[in-house]
């Protein structure tokens, strides 16, 4: 219970939102991109980007990504592979 107004409470918690990891089979509350460039993995992993459809090059003995992805729209469930690769990515959407 409180004794101020309740829309400054609700301005001061919705201030202090952060990200969290994405988990498999959420629905997704913001559309989820992926930024174009290295990911700082190393090359055996391509083959979970092409799993994905995510071009990608080895670029200085890592996987970089070509273009910027859209990985996940708003509303959509959140897949076990999508939800993988964004925490191996430290995304938090």
């Amino acid at each position: 219970f409180t004794n101020r107004d309740l829309k400054d409470i609700r301005d001061r918690i919705l201030a202090n939102k952060v990200g969290a990891p994405a988990k498999a089979g959420t629905v997704a509350p913001v559309d989820v991109f992926v930024p174009a460039g290295g990911t700082g993995m190393d090359p055996s992993q391509t083959s979970f980007f092409q799993a994905l459809n995510i071009a990608t090059k080895i670029n200085k003995g890592q996987v970089e990504i070509v273009n910027n992805v859209h990985l996940v729209k708003k509303g959509e469930k959140v897949g076990s592979s999508e939800a993988t690769l964004l925490s191996k990515l430290n995304i938090n959407p």
